[in-house]
């Protein structure tokens, strides 16, 4: 009719469409703002891609690992069958988490806590591999100085009574074994408490860690010297036949 104006077309409904490409974009800023080093490789083990975080944790710039092969990080500090170990539960199970020491480009060690998971596509097949890595190389290193603290003297740097107790007990099954012999000697410092009373406490820290030094060098490198209490020591005198 004259005067009617008539529209023709199409009508798409494209919320999945937009779902999907929101999606895809909060996947990008997960994996560019992660505080988490991330690495994708092919199937065959080649790095595809790294995120930000990754560079800042190893040194290496995105374009200089790409097309390269996880191992330019290896330390050396984990063996073969450390690795062995590692691929065989990925292969199994599809995920390995676990902590290694790996090495920065220039050269300094750290330690990681790494997730390796295998991704697959929708027929099943394996599309990649996704590494997430977090630095705890601090956390190691106190745990490290926790654990020394824990078996070592603070004052005098020797084995302490529970560590003496753990190498006495090392040194009597291998005695037992060898068919050595060992002697275990006790020595408790006569007329110590009158350093402290007179000289102070910090005259007689100087006095006990020199002890301690002195004992050290007049044994054997098996033999074992430790602070027990405030002024006593224990040493272990190893194959004593030889002594």
């Amino acid at each position: 009719c004259a005067g009617e104006v008539v529209f023709n077309g199409i009508v798409l409904d494209v919320t999945a469409s937009m779902a999907a490409v929101e999606h895809l974009g909060r996947a990008a800023s997960v994996f560019s703002e992660a505080q988490e080093g991330i690495m994708i490789t092919d199937p065959a083990g080649r790095i595809i891609d790294v995120n930000p975080a990754f560079s800042e944790l190893t040194g290496y710039a995105r374009e200089e690992v790409l097309g390269r092969m996880p191992n330019l990080l290896k330390s050396g500090y984990q063996d073969a069958t450390f690795y062995r170990t590692m691929w065989q539960q990925l292969m199994e199970t599809g995920r390995w988490r676990g902590e290694l020491w790996n090495r920065r480009k220039d050269g300094a060690v750290f330690a990681e806590q790494l997730t390796i998971t295998a991704v697959r596509d929708g027929e099943g097949r394996l599309a990649q591999y996704v590494g997430v890595f977090s630095d705890i190389t601090q956390i190691k290193r106190n745990e490290d100085h926790l654990t020394h603290l824990a078996h070592f003297d603070a004052l005098t740097g020797l084995p302490n009574r529970l560590l003496f107790a753990d190498r006495l007990h090392q040194a009597i099954a291998l005695s037992q074994r060898n068919g050595d012999s060992l002697a275990v000697c006790y020595l408790d410092l006569d007329g110590f408490k009158p350093v402290n009373d007179r000289f102070g406490h910090q005259t007689g820290d100087i006095v006990l860690k020199a002890i301690g030094e002195r004992l050290g060098k007049s044994l054997r490198a098996s033999d074992i010297v430790a602070r027990i209490g405030g002024d006593e020591f224990a040493v272990i005198l190893t194959n004593t036949q030889s002594v």
